[in-house]
């Protein structure tokens, strides 16, 4: 059995958990997603964009998280797209900024389901 993809579901549950925990009591700025990711696999190695794209990929696509900006009437989603062009254009905002996006460059927010599974976590 390969190893490789449980080593990285178990890194993406490392950044996913608090993640969502901090979603339960506000929007979430990207710099938080990148500092959980940062914490697992290190901004300068060769993996970082890779995981942090997979981490992105996988809030997304479980929806348990939505991606948009802090606007006139609170925390407004970006307009729908593909995961993959979201993820893209995340990752690509990201890497413009060097990843020091100093809550500027876009917010997460949980879901429903985001909360329940932050809550989840939270109490295993």
């Amino acid at each position: 059995m390969d190893e490789q993809p449980v080593k990285e579901s178990h890194e993406i549950g490392r950044v996913v958990a608090p993640t969502l925990d901090e979603g339960l009591d506000d929007w979430v700025p990207v710099d938080s997603l990148i500092w959980n990711a940062f914490q697992v696999v290190p901004r300068d190695s060769d993996r970082f964009a890779a995981f942090f794209a997979s981490v992105l990929d996988y809030l997304l696509r479980e929806g348990l998280m939505v991606v948009g900006e802090i606007g006139d009437t609170g925390f407004e989603p970006w307009p729908a797209s593909s995961v993959e062009d979201t993820v893209e254009r995340v990752v690509r905002d990201c890497q413009a900024v060097d990843w020091s996006a100093r809550l500027g460059l876009c917010w997460l927010s949980n879901t429903p389901e985001g909360d329940r599974r932050a809550r989840w976590f939270s109490s295993n």
